[in-house]
């Protein structure tokens, strides 16, 4: 019954599992091949070398990752240039949403700061 679960992972899904090597490792899918090859972009592993390079896995040894990870405003924001980097800008929309939500909700709220705005402070930032 696993195994079903993780017939729905697909390419860039966050997954931990084990290698071929046998190696614990957390990354996101580079892709899945017809036989259930998985190749993962590893971010996170037992085997430091193996630390940003691709591992091969089958889906049986692969668990999904939870989508609903709570990131504070640091972490947005490391996400954030990240985005740039890669020129991803529907990604950087999506992540500043989410840092207007944090700074939002970790404001104490008064009665007399319903205008505030959340703007970048005057800068701009362009994406091609």
């Amino acid at each position: 019954m696993a195994h079903s679960m993780n017939m729905w992972i697909h390419n860039g899904d966050w997954v931990s599992g084990t290698s071929k090597e046998d190696e614990r490792f957390i990354g996101y899918v580079e892709s899945v091949d017809a036989y259930g090859t998985v190749k993962v972009r590893v971010t996170q592993c037992d085997h430091t070398e193996a630390v940003g390079e691709i591992v091969e896995s089958s889906l049986a040894r692969l668990e999904k990752m939870s989508e609903e990870i709570q990131m504070d405003e640091a972490d947005l924001k490391a996400m954030m240039d990240l985005a740039l980097m890669t020129r991803d800008k529907a990604w950087f929309e999506d992540l500043y949403s989410a840092l207007r939500m944090v700074q939002f909700q970790s404001k104490p709220h008064t009665g007399k700061d319903r205008g505030t705005s959340f703007g970048t402070g005057g800068r701009r930032v362009t994406i091609d």
